[in-house]
Formats: C-alpha cells, sequence, structure tokens
C-alpha cells in the first residue's frame, strides 16, 4: 500500500517594496523586514506600504439625535477628509419623496437652465470665467454624466439656482407660464404669476436636495477650486433665500476657499475688471448680512495669519486683497462733482470704489453700533455721528450717479429694458439703522440727543426708500428676486409711513411684491397677501392715507407685529430675529414713528 506524501503549502511572496514598484522591477523581498538587495545596492530606505485589496467594507451608519437635524454616514477605514454620503441640514433635508418631483436631467432641460442663468446677475461672477463651465457643459452637449465630478456638482447647483426663475413645463408644471425671460406680457400684466412660485415649490426643493446631496458626495468644501468655490456660493445663495439661520455652512466653505485661491489669481493675470466684479459680490454679501445683523463672511482671517493687525485691519483684508485698496469717500465725492463729461463713464469708473465704501460702511455699522458686542454696551454716540456722516456723503455720491444715468438714458420708464444697475441698488437698504432705544437713560438731554439719531435715521431710511423705488424702475421685470425677498419685504413695511411722501414709490415696492410671486411661494402666507391688500387699499384712497394720525395709531404698529407662524417654508428663524434690540424685544417701531 503506498502512501502519500504531504504537500507542503507554497508560502505567499511578500509584495515588493515601494522603490521597485515604482522603477517596474523584479524585487526580492528579504525575511525579517531586511531591505531587499536593489535597495541595499543603493543605499536607500527599503518600505513597503500595503495594499488593500477585496471588497471594501460596508459603510457604518452614525446617525445623531434628531434635534441637530443631521445624519453622517462614516467609512469603516475612516479616511481623513472624505465624506460617504450626504450631510443633511435643516436646510435641504433628503427625502425619497422629493425624487419623483425631481425634473429629468436631460440635456434639453440642462440647456435650458443655463440658458435661463444668462439672465440672472450670478453669471457676472469673477468665478464663472474661471470655472470655464460655460465651455465644458457645452463641449459635454449639456450631458451631466459626462463631466467631472466637481464640474457636475456645479452644474447641479447653476440648474437648481436657476430653477427659482426658470420657466420650464418640468419645473411650473401644466398652467399659465412665460414664453421667455422677456415676455413682458406675462410678468407685467398676468394675474397667474403668483400661482408660478407654488408649482414651483417642489420641483425645486428637489433640484436643490440633489444638488447639496452631490455636493456632499463630492467633498467640494474640502478642496480649494474655482468650481466649488462658485459650487458653495450658489448653495449659500439657495439657503438664505429659504431659511436664515445664523451659521452659514456653505457661505464660510465659499470665502475659505477664495481666500486660499486669491494668492494665486494675484500672481498671474488680474485684470481691474476683477476687481471691480469682485468688489461688488462683496458689497451684496455684506449688505445681505447687514441686513440680517449677522457677522460678515469676510471677517474671519484664514489660518495661520498672524502679526500685528488690528481689529479693523484683520476685517479689510479680504476686501483688499480681492480688491485693492480705494480713495477715501469725500474724494471719490469731489472726483464726481468735478467730472463733467456726459455718458455713463463716470458712472462704470465710480462703481468699485463706491462698492469699496459701501462695504466699509456695513462693517463699520456691525463692528461699532449694531454687533453682537456693540450692543452689550450703551450706544455709542460718536459712532453714530461719524456712521451718519458718511452715510450722508455716500447718499450724495449714489444720488449723483443717478442723476448722470438720468441725463444720459432718460427716464427709467423710457427703458425698460435698461441693464440692472443692481450692485448700487443693493446699498439703498443699508439706511435702515438698527439704533436702538436706552430705556434706562434718564437724562433728559441724552434721551433728546438719541431722539434727533432716530429723526435723523427715519429722513435717511425715507431718502433709500425712494431712491430704491427709483432704481428698481431701471430693471427688467424679472431680476435677483429669489434672493432679494428679505431685503425688499421689511421695506415694503416700512414704506408704509413714507407713502404719504410718494405714492409712486409705493406702487413700485407693491408690484416687486407681486413679482416675488413668481420665483418664491410666499402668497400661500396669510401675512404677505394681507400685507400687499392693505397696501394697495391705501393706493386706491384718493386722500393721503397716512397723515400724522396714521402714523401715531396702532394700525401702523399692526403691520409691524412679528409673524405667529414662520412663512416660505422656513423651519426655524425668520428676517424679523434681526429686528430686535437688545433684550429679545422687537423692535419698537411705534415708538419709532412717534419720534
Amino acid at each position: 500500500m503506498s502512501t502519500k506524501r504531504p504537500v507542503k503549502k507554497r508560502l505567499k511572496k511578500p509584495p515588493a517594496c515601494d522603490s521597485c514598484k515604482a522603477r517596474r522591477v523584479l524585487c526580492h523581498p528579504q525575511p525579517n523586514n531586511a531591505p531587499c538587495p536593489r535597495c541595499l545596492e543603493k543605499g536607500i530606505l527599503c518600505t513597503t506600504t500595503p495594499v488593500v485589496r477585496g471588497r471594501p467594507r460596508n459603510a457604518v451608519k452614525l446617525h445623531v439625535s434628531p434635534a441637530t437635524s443631521t445624519s453622517l454616514v462614516v467609512s469603516s477605514q475612516q479616511l481623513p477628509l472624505t465624506v460617504a454620503a450626504p450631510l443633511q441640514t435643516g436646510s435641504a433635508l433628503a427625502s425619497d419623496g422629493l425624487e419623483s418631483n425631481c425634473p429629468p436631467l436631460d440635456p434639453e432641460f440642462v440647456a435650458h437652465c443655463f440658458e435661463c442663468f444668462e439672465y440672472l446677475p450670478q453669471i457676472h461672477h469673477a468665478l464663472v470665467k474661471r470655472t470655464e463651465i460655460k465651455d465644458k457643459i457645452r463641449a459635454a452637449a449639456f450631458d451631466l454624466h459626462h463631466l467631472r465630478p466637481q464640474s457636475r456638482v456645479l452644474a447641479l447647483c447653476i440648474i437648481a439656482f436657476t430653477s427659482l426663475s426658470s420657466f420650464h413645463e418640468s419645473v411650473l408644471g401644466l398652467g399659465p407660464r412665460p414664453q421667455s425671460m422677456e415676455d413682458l406680457d406675462f410678468f407685467l400684466s398676468s394675474p397667474d404669476i403668483r400661482e408660478c412660485g407654488v408649482r414651483r415649490a417642489a420641483a425645486c426643493r428637489a433640484l436643490r436636495t440633489k444638488a447639496v446631496k452631490d455636493a456632499f458626495e463630492t467633498g467640494i468644501m474640502f478642496e480649494a477650486t474655482e468650481e466649488n468655490a462658485f459650487s458653495c456660493y450658489l448653495l449659500d445663495n439657495l439657503d438664505q433665500s429659504d431659511t436664515c439661520g445664523p451659521t452659514r455652512l456653505w457661505g464660510a466653505a465659499y470665502i475659505a476657499h477664495v481666500r486660499a485661491l486669491a494668492p494665486r489669481w494675484r500672481e498671474g493675470k488680474y485684470t481691474p475688471s476683477d476687481e471691480a466684479r469682485w468688489m461688488g459680490f462683496l458689497m451684496a454679501e455684506s449688505l445681505f448680512a447687514t441686513a440680517r445683523r449677522i457677522p460678515m463672511l469676510t471677517f474671519v482671517l484664514p489660518f495661520g495669519v498672524v502679526g500685528p493687525l488690528t481689529r479693523r485691519d484683520s476685517t479689510l483684508h479680504d476686501q483688499l486683497l480681492l480688491s485693492g485698496p480705494e480713495s477715501s469717500l469725500e474724494s471719490l465725492l469731489e472726483s464726481i462733482e468735478s467730472k463733467k463729461q456726459p455718458g455713463l463713464q463716470v458712472l462704470w469708473s465710480s462703481m468699485k470704489p463706491y462698492c469699496f465704501h459701501a462695504v466699509c460702511l456695513a462693517r463699520q455699522l456691525y463692528l461699532e453700533i449694531n454687533g453682537d458686542y456693540p450692543r452689550l454696551n450703551p450706544l455709542s454716540e460718536v459712532a453714530v455721528i461719524k456712521f451718519l456722516s458718511s452715510l450722508t456723503l455716500l447718499h450724495s455720491v449714489v444720488s449723483l450717479l443717478l442723476a448722470r444715468v438720468d441725463s444720459a438714458i432718460g427716464p427709467p420708464s423710457a427703458h425698460p429694458h435698461t441693464h440692472p444697475i443692481w450692485r448700487s441698488v443693493r446699498r439703498l437698504y443699508s439706511a435702515q439703522l438698527r439704533i436702538r432705544p436706552h430705556h434706562w437713560l434718564r437724562d433728559p438731554r441724552t434721551r433728546a440727543r438719541m431722539r434727533l439719531f432716530r429723526m435723523q435715521a427715519r429722513e435717511m431710511a425715507v431718502s433709500g426708500l425712494h431712491e430704491l423705488a427709483c432704481a428698481l424702475r431701471y430693471l427688467p421685470p424679472l431680476h435677483y428676486t429669489p434672493v432679494n425677498w428679505r431685503i425688499l419685504y421689511p421695506w415694503a413695511e416700512f414704506c408704509v409711513e413714507a407713502a404719504a411722501e410718494n405714492k409712486e414709490d409705493l406702487e413700485m415696492i407693491v408690484k416687486e411684491l407681486k413679482i416675488m410671486g413668481y420665483s418664491l411661494d410666499v402668497f400661500s402666507s396669510p401675512q404677505v397677501t394681507q400685507l400687499i391688500e392693505r397696501l394697495e387699499g391705501y393706493l386706491r384712497k384718493p386722500t393721503p392715507a397716512f397723515g400724522e394720525d396714521f402714523l401715531n395709531s396702532a394700525e401702523l404698529a399692526d403691520l409691524f407685529l412679528p409673524l405667529e407662524q414662520p412663512w416660505m417654508g422656513s423651519p426655524k428663524g425668520t428676517f424679523f430675529d434681526g429686528m430686535q434690540d437688545g433684550s429679545g424685544s422687537d423692535f419698537p417701531f411705534s415708538e419709532f414713528a412717534n419720534e
């Protein structure tokens, strides 16, 4: 009987070292971690990096408490800076039900959204040219699957943002809709424009959710590129048009990417046009933060920046990095007054310094008057006087510029298609000074000075309302409304008080509120509908509706009461959050009117 010899199991050859693997040569690994002959001959360190083979383990879901409204999926291998699943914020909760409302992202719909994007101010952002997204989407024949991941996320963000203005049937559904972005008959006379915001709400939420989901899966917050920066910018705009929380996740990532990229831009081809564009968008961001009484995104220096910088210098860092320095506000006013040449040349050359000083005033207002820290202390009369003086100079500048526009192209009623001078319009609501009353002051002289400050602030706010209405007449029917509703609505409330001085301004504000219904679901709120009905009722009266008796009545104060429940689908926080005094009580409009 024959016996079988035991078969010895052949040992698996150890992996090749890193040096041999890089050179693609045969490696002879040695036992006991000894260097291979090639590394020993060359006198280099012999290292071997193990390669993980086989299927990766299933992801482990870690659910956070419902109070934070977030859920995070972390890979079991704990890879650094890698997000394996979308982080669901309170502003965009992923839901299976939303997928059914998402329009099909076929090339025809994508091309339509990019065509609509050409009509929005964000098309002029300096990052649009640097991302080359328009060339990339055309090269891909508007097929999102042919784009790189970061480019695809940016395209999704553009689609989600333009869905607030789109007139596509997959967004608005069945029913009346405009034939183009220049359909004046629909935008100016159609009574169905209010229903568009309600009809598009579900599709907009679905597109936004998909954009947020893909953004987290791609990890755009962790890599500083032009495409990721612009994607974060658009997502921040969508957040601010829906919810107004105190934190701005996407906005912080946007400005962090810009800080990291700006030095490289400066070393390359950086034109005066780039400086002017950045200054305009920095002004838009700073004035939005001013209206909400939250810190500007440019308040924090990037990590690692140290040195003898004061608080004021550090807040100016991003502004100087992106747009460079400017002369004083007095010098700007003198230069505009001294230039006699006709046309719009003076306007274009003055826009960058004008935006620069608007940002400086917004920063000054937050740091010295109505920011979180100044509100802990008694109101500084010196800061108020200094701010009102600077604001008066800026008001003179914008008055001269608007006068030049009128002399060059005529009154706005004769030019309904005039290109929107939206950068200058954005500044006008900064006249809504949040000068809080100090009831604990017993000195009659001090109270008299505070009363004088309120009167001056009110006069500037009335002037700002008039110029806002005048500037709105230059704009096309559909313009920037999706993002500006939190600015326009408080102005609509304030114009009730100022309506006696100019009813045309009130008519313009009411018209803007109605156009807002094309993009946003605002008319499902009874508060908005009631406000518009009351304003239209006052306009129909043949006699001035807002005399001194009305300004001191409870009827006016009724218009400024906080909402009993959130509207616009906001789960928490409304724009009324910013209109409070230091004690948390509502801003005393009735007392403001009496004085």
